[in-house]
């Protein structure tokens, strides 16, 4: 007791604790209001229902990711503790790591010691959000502590860089980059002697030309486990815009990214892909940006760590290019936070860390203040100035305020709703069918990043005169959110009899499609069907729609920063079920109009 007392005793440590605990209170509080969304959904489901060998070994071709997310997840999963309690207690471990390693292991100004834990990704959406990028940025922070030590302790650091490239592709494209530097530093500092001097100082430390050896195994291992397999869906095509060029992805990645972490917003979470903000808006976040990189290269070359700032973010940009959301765009800030980390860790930063032309005109600006005004009043003017250097950080705080607002106050996914609506009339034993994609068969077999259509875009390859695909392996609507909450798949039509999204384009598409479609229609009508209205969706399988009743299930509205998107999910039920249930006749129009009038707020569509 005395030594905690003794600790609590030191003004530092308090408020860091104040911090710590004051996130968690945010944290834990907005993922109590929090339903889980697809992403969230589908980790769980691959963790609960794939076994070790699929989790471990095939997935991760289809999703990208080496395996440790789910690997965490799979331990509470596949022991039968409930959905959300397990999911959000992963969650939670991980960003509470996270901050912990930000506020107490850090050598970071305190400053952004106690703001940056509340901006809006370490906050919110890598925070209350249940994915593995908090892990990748404690990863990162890991690395950003123990890079100083490097050459002496080789293996911290290697340990961390594995925990990085175990958590997701962006962390084996960024520890390629730091293998890089420092192979290459280990070769150039013995430059002088020669060749021979520098391969002879590869090996001159046994510890860590084996640290070195073991993270090269364990990443080309884990490169070869997450490479794309040939029948992966890519989705890099939209039918509404062509993709955007690769040279302005890449301008993207270092010239939109970095202001977007912490103090702008022009972009929607769609694919960076078919990113087009307006062209004031790419300029305002270019010079915020490059701001932002010309601050961070001076601090860099100061300490003689330049290198380590743009080399690592140069193998990412390249990954960044080919596939990446603005909710990847976190993964930014932790890079930076992990660059300035090894920065305060060779040297804190200081006064000297400001240009000379700036300190002098400072100095000289406060001594004409303290002349004027007096001493006392020149220090409130410069604490004023202080506090208005950190005005800008507050942005982020504030989206985390308005998303986590909006999350406690509405839906974000239909996950509860769809759940809970089965759940109380006892629907888990009825047959459940989904829609699937139908889409344009103009583009040949081998193109398959040309076949997409955004299934939720009111885009659909239904005219007379089109040609069109069925592509029955991806089955769209509400369900697949729904299904972590119940042990059964209530998906009545899955593929390959999955719980979860395979992101497989099917070879044999014709055939297969065929032989899908006759197999449902073979069957009766389903008691509910799933899916948006298109004729096709109920013509195709010989289904009536005169024999359903649309209803209303719930209106979501997910927030990004401090906008939001609103969405409503509907379902078909079929007449005979809807008097079963609700113990009342179907209404003549085929929509439950009742439904609406609880509901004021909700947009018709």
């Amino acid at each position: 007791m005395y030594r905690i007392r003794k600790w609590l005793a030191v003004p530092k440590n308090l408020l860091h604790l104040g911090v710590l605990v004051a996130y968690l209170a945010v944290v834990i509080t907005v993922m109590c209001f929090h339903e889980p969304w697809f992403d969230e959904a589908q980790s769980w489901l691959i963790a609960r229902d794939c076994s070790w060998h699929d989790l471990l070994f095939s997935r991760t071709h289809y999703e990208g990711h080496p395996p440790l997310w789910w690997t965490l997840l799979a331990i509470p999963a596949k022991t039968g503790v409930p959905y959300e309690i397990g999911l959000k207690g992963v969650q939670l471990l991980t960003a509470t790591l996270m901050i912990w390693l930000l506020v107490f292991r850090t050598a970071l100004p305190e400053i952004l010691k106690v703001v940056l834990p509340f901006t809006y990704f370490l906050c919110y959406q890598y925070g209350v959000i249940s994915r593995p990028y908090a892990l990748i940025i404690a990863a990162m922070l890991l690395v950003g502590m123990t890079w100083e030590q490097r050459n002496k302790r080789p293996w911290p650091v290697v340990l961390s860089m594995m925990l990085m490239c175990l958590t997701s592709s962006y962390g084996l494209a960024i520890c390629a980059g730091l293998a890089m530097v420092w192979v290459f530093d280990a070769l150039f500092s013995a430059r002088g002697g020669g060749i021979h001097a520098m391969m002879r100082n590869l090996v001159s430390s046994p510890a860590r030309f084996a640290a070195w050896l073991t993270l090269l195994v364990v990443a080309v291992a884990l490169l070869l486990d997450v490479l794309p397999a040939k029948n992966v869906y890519h989705g890099i095509l939209d039918v509404n815009a062509p993709i955007v060029p690769w040279v302005q992805r890449w301008g993207y990645v270092w010239l939109f990214f970095p202001s977007d972490t912490l103090f702008t917003s022009f972009t929607d979470d769609i694919n960076i892909m078919f990113m087009r903000p307006a062209w004031t808006d790419l300029v305002y976040a270019a010079v915020v940006s490059l701001l932002m990189w010309v601050v961070m290269a001076w601090i860099a070359r100061k300490r003689g760590l330049l290198a380590e700032l743009f080399i690592p973010y140069a193998v990412l940009s390249v990954v960044f290019c080919s596939h990446a959301y603005p909710h990847h765009i976190g993964v930014v800030l932790g890079y930076l936070l992990m660059v300035l980390t090894m920065c305060c860790a060779r040297r804190p930063l200081s006064r000297d860390d400001i240009p000379q032309w700036l300190g002098s005109r400072w100095d000289a600006g406060m001594k004409a203040v303290a002349e004027r005004r007096g001493e006392r009043y020149a220090r409130r003017c410069a604490r004023a100035c202080s506090v208005l250097v950190v005005l800008p950080l507050l942005i982020g705080v504030y989206w985390t305020a308005y998303s986590s607002i909006c999350d406690i106050r509405y839906n974000y996914s239909s996950s509860r709703a769809m759940a809970s609506f089965i759940e109380r009339y006892h629907l888990e034993h009825y047959r459940w069918m989904t829609g699937w994609s139908r889409i344009s068969s103009k583009v040949p077999n081998s193109s398959f990043s040309q076949w997409y259509k955004a299934q939720n875009g009111n885009v659909y390859c239904a005219s007379k005169t089109e040609k069109c695909a069925d592509f029955t392996s991806w089955s769209g609507g509400s369900l697949m959110v729904a299904n972590p909450y119940f042990d059964s798949n209530l998906i009545g039509n899955p593929y390959r009899g999955r719980t979860y999204m395979s992101w497989e384009w099917m070879i044999d598409q014709k055939q297969r499609a065929a032989q899908d479609i006759a197999d449902w229609r073979s069957k009766p009508e389903p008691e509910f069907y799933d899916t948006v209205y298109e004729p096709f969706y109920f013509t195709t399988l010989g289904y009536d729609r005169n024999d359903y009743v649309k209803y209303y299930i719930t209106t979501t509205v997910s927030p990004w920063k401090d906008t939001w998107h609103r969405g409503e999910v509907e379902i078909y039920i079929r007449k005979d079920i809807y008097k079963k249930i609700f113990h009342k006749d179907p209404p003549a129009s085929g929509i439950d109009d009742s439904v609406w009038a609880n509901h004021p707020g909700a947009p018709r569509g």
